[in-house]
């Protein structure tokens, strides 16, 4: 009870405002302006479009951006590198897309060579205000790998080489640890679809234009009663742990599409990192947390009374939950468990929690009984981890819509948009 009702008040709305009052009061008896940090890394197609971006956002509020270039991101927070950076191309695509901004379609990794060169060349330019003209055409050449226009635009730079460094110790030092992410008064928004959330709240403090440009991937909700006949009873498939916050509400928005589009959602659950000998460091866990609460906000999906499932919990919700899939009760029940262990404070490793949890999912508390034993679902979830690994993905929540994989709770609307499509 006792650490339930500390997560309550870590990721209530009450305790960010108060962050927020505390912050502006420091920001103006120290006579600062509103500095906004942005941390660029030249091969993260993310930053392509954040450059982009970004401009229209300064020239919007009363802030001042400043550009940090970095090269190196910590290892331990990647699981999967290889999976993440080629994804990452792919989604940066669609975002483009998305949102109307440049990225060539045909971009592949980059090349190491015009990296580093492209990352010296910008450092010396962070105090220029040609830095995101200058990003931006030279991350153009980068991504097309058009490697001669790279060398000839990033003539050499007197430039301090400890600078990205410094850099990098910055972002450490302010508890984060990814490229295309900005930090103001406390808080770090990462990448395109996140800076909603940063221009609310300039826009609460009176220092924008009152709109919110960059919520796009949010409205996938309209026009879903008018989608084509033809998607209803299309499968899709999603990837999930009940431990992880970020599942917890892409489950629970993808039923929400389900209920209003008529797919089918089919579950695939999987074990959580953790419980796969992986390790999240603090840092990641703490963004996570915090990222999720105000996602869980702006999606009005109840979060915050965390009893963790970690152990025990996870494993007797994965053998209930692979029964109730025989008898299609397992999208029910899994909304309910997640539901309970990160927003009700209900113990899952419990007899009194699972048997709650049964009666308000609608099965039952007798359906208790029916838990599989760990010999038959736990090779059933090892598939499931297979099966996303091969669709190359690497971690939850995955969707899988025919041939295409999409990776985030924030990618209902590429889902929506693929169904269309397809």
């Amino acid at each position: 009870m006792l650490k339930s009702g500390v997560a309550a008040w870590l990721t209530s709305e009450t305790r960010l405002n108060l962050a927020r009052a505390r912050e502006e009061v420091s920001r103006r008896f120290a006579r600062r302006g509103r500095e906004v940090l942005y941390f660029h890394r030249t091969d993260d197609p993310y930053c392509q479009l954040m450059v982009q971006a970004l401009p229209d956002l300064a020239s919007r509020f009363d802030i001042k951006i400043k550009p940090l270039v970095i090269e190196r991101l910590p290892a331990n927070m990647y699981p999967d590198p290889q999976r993440f950076e080629a994804y990452s191309i792919l989604d940066a695509t669609r975002l483009a897309r998305l949102y109307g901004l440049g990225f060539p379609s045909t971009a592949m990794v980059p090349d190491r060579l015009s990296v580093g060169m492209a990352n010296r060349y910008l450092v010396s330019l962070q105090e220029d205000p040609r830095f995101f003209t200058a990003a931006e055409e030279v991350g153009e050449a980068l991504w097309r790998n058009d490697h001669k226009t790279v060398r000839s635009q990033c003539v050499a730079a007197d430039i301090d080489e400890m600078a990205l460094e410094k850099n990098e110790a910055q972002l450490r030092a302010l508890g984060h640890y990814a490229s295309a992410s900005v930090h103001y008064g406390g808080e770090f928004y990462v990448g395109l679809d996140r800076l909603d959330h940063l221009e609310r709240r300039l826009n609460k403090a009176g220092v924008g234009d009152g709109e919110v440009h960059f919520e796009l991937t949010r409205l996938w909700r309209y026009g879903l009663q008018n989608m084509e006949r033809s998607v209803s009873g299309r499968a899709v498939e999603l990837f999930f742990s009940v431990r992880s916050p970020y599942s917890y509400l892409g489950l629970h928005m993808a039923a929400e599409l389900a209920e209003k589009s008529g797919i089918r959602l089919k579950l695939r659950p999987v074990l959580p990192m953790l419980m796969r000998g992986m390790k999240v460091p603090p840092a990641k866990s703490r963004y996570i947390l915090m990222d999720t609460a105000r996602e869980a906000r702006e999606e009005g999906i109840p979060f915050g009374r965390i009893v963790d499932p970690l152990g025990l919990a996870t494993r007797r919700a994965m053998a209930l939950g692979f029964a109730l899939a025989q008898t299609d009760q397992d999208l029910a029940f899994f909304k309910a468990f997640t539901k309970g262990v990160w927003a009700e404070g209900i113990d899952g490793s419990t007899d009194q929690g699972l048997r709650k949890i049964l009666e308000r999912a609608g099965v039952g508390s007798a359906k208790l009984s029916l838990a599989l034993p760990d010999d038959v679902w736990e090779p059933l979830a090892e598939k499931n981890r297979q099966a996303m690994l091969m669709s190359g993905a690497w971690g939850v929540p995955t969707f899988r819509v025919g041939a295409e994989t999409l990776w985030g709770q924030d990618r209902l609307w590429a889902v929506v948009d693929t169904l269309k499509q397809q």
